[in-house]
């Protein structure tokens, strides 16, 4: 029996299923899907999430990649933009499936974003499993260690040491406010950097 029907807990109820055992669905409300569903909530024909939902995590899952999701409809649509962050003076700040071209937008601070996810979208490999599997120690300890020795500082902290504009922390902590802490708390800057590492290797 599983309790709830968003991402876990089907995830769980499948493979349940595929080790043949006989499952049960329970969920609360009208609709299935938890953080995934979608509704007209606005207009006829303007479907919107329902929940916060961070798609470049269920396309990047190791365990979704593994399911004929396509088979059964499943159509992933890319924008051009992955990410927009709106800024106050009415212009926004936007992360791009490449590295570089985020980069070329964010002016002087072009080079330590650069150095930064150029990095860490190459290590991705030998990050995947340690930040999306059960892995306990790392196997790629280089790897780990340069994610980890950013990814342990407060969002707050992080922004002010590797940027100086106002577009590009503002960039980062709209990733990094996912992590639902304040901003100044360990180890939000962790939450900004898979945001924008996932954005940058799956849209």
């Amino acid at each position: 029996m599983v309790i709830g029907s968003g991402p876990n807990g089907l995830a769980a109820a499948i493979t349940l299923a595929q080790a043949g055992r006989s499952v049960l669905v329970i969920e609360g409300q009208e609709t299935i899907g938890g953080g995934t569903r979608s509704a007209e909530l606005t207009l006829p024909g303007f479907v919107h999430d329902v929940c916060s939902a961070v798609h470049p995590m269920a396309v990047i899952s190791p365990f979704f990649r593994k399911l004929p999701l396509e088979q059964h409809g499943l159509t992933w649509i890319q924008p051009p933009i992955p990410l927009a962050h709106p800024l106050d003076d009415g212009s926004a700040v936007v992360l791009m499936r490449s590295v570089d071209e985020t980069a070329a937008r964010l002016g002087k601070d072009a080079a330590a974003y650069k150095q930064i996810f150029n990095r860490l979208v190459d290590d991705w490999p030998r990050l995947e499993s340690l930040l999306l599997g059960m892995t306990r120690v790392p196997r790629h300890p280089f790897a780990a260690g340069f994610f980890g020795l950013l990814s342990l500082r407060s969002a707050h902290g992080f922004a002010e040491a590797h940027f100086r504009r106002e577009q590009s922390r503002a960039l980062f902590a709209g990733m990094a406010a996912h992590s639902m802490l304040p901003l100044e708390r360990l180890p939000t800057a962790a939450f900004g950097l898979v945001l924008a590492l996932t954005g940058h290797v799956a849209g």
